[in-house]
């Protein structure tokens, strides 16, 4: 019995001490949003032929591939900011619909471009093949890495600002960082708590009535704990 009041007693000792030597703090967030203009255009081409004869799939296959490629040199693109995957071959087997064809090749052409302006012509030049197929093109901004930079101290600032602000209620104020660090940004939805939102400079485009360059969104999150004194 005086064994376990022994140690009933030093539980609550250590416990005592514990809360006595827990730091006091405030854990907040911090988000920065800035806009920027996108100046590069990544686009993604799928060249694929349908034939029972695999000789007339390959070679028109690599026919449209070569006038593709002429095509992005005629118009500037580097070489160095061109890929493709090389012939896909897949063999199709007709047990229940008669209409398929035999063998498909494939293709594909991954390129970068640096004036969106061009994105009608590509466009235009690449649907007038039966064979060719846009994938997707992707707008990103060459300065993004900077941008995400600023971002992250824009973020880090508003934290600050915010940690003040809640720490002033109580008559507070906050000491040193214990811990920074940074939080995942999800995409898919809009986080209407962000501390900081810097729109970027909108440029009319003359890129074509269906397309429209709009603006590249560069988020930055971060979690600090500072100590209350």
């Amino acid at each position: 019995m005086k064994k376990i009041l022994f140690l009933i007693l030093s539980f609550l000792v250590c416990t005592t001490l514990y809360s006595q030597d827990k730091q006091k703090v405030v854990e907040v967030t911090g988000s920065a949003t800035i806009e920027v203009q996108p100046d590069i255009m990544d686009w993604d081409i799928r060249v694929q032929d349908d034939y029972d004869n695999l000789k007339s799939a390959v070679n028109n296959n690599e026919s449209s591939v070569e006038k593709i490629l002429e095509f992005l040199k005629s118009q500037g693109v580097k070489r160095e900011k061109i890929l493709t995957s090389g012939l896909r071959v897949n063999k199709n087997y007709t047990y229940y619909d008669s209409k398929v064809k035999k063998y498909t090749v494939t293709n594909y052409v991954w390129f970068s471009v640096n004036d969106i302006n061009l994105y009608q012509k590509f466009a235009d030049y690449f649907v007038s093949f039966d064979n060719v197929y846009i994938n997707s093109t992707n707008l990103t901004a060459s300065n993004e890495i900077e941008t995400r930079k600023q971002a992250r101290i824009n973020a880090l600032n508003a934290a600050k600002e915010k940690a003040e602000m809640m720490a002033a209620v109580f008559g507070k104020e906050i000491g040193d960082p214990l811990m920074i660090s940074e939080e995942p940004v999800y995409s898919y939805f809009s986080n209407t708590l962000n501390n900081v939102y810097t729109p970027g400079e909108r440029t009319e485009s003359d890129s074509g009535p269906t397309f429209s360059r709009g603006m590249v969104t560069v988020t930055a999150k971060v979690k600090v704990t500072f100590l209350l004194k």
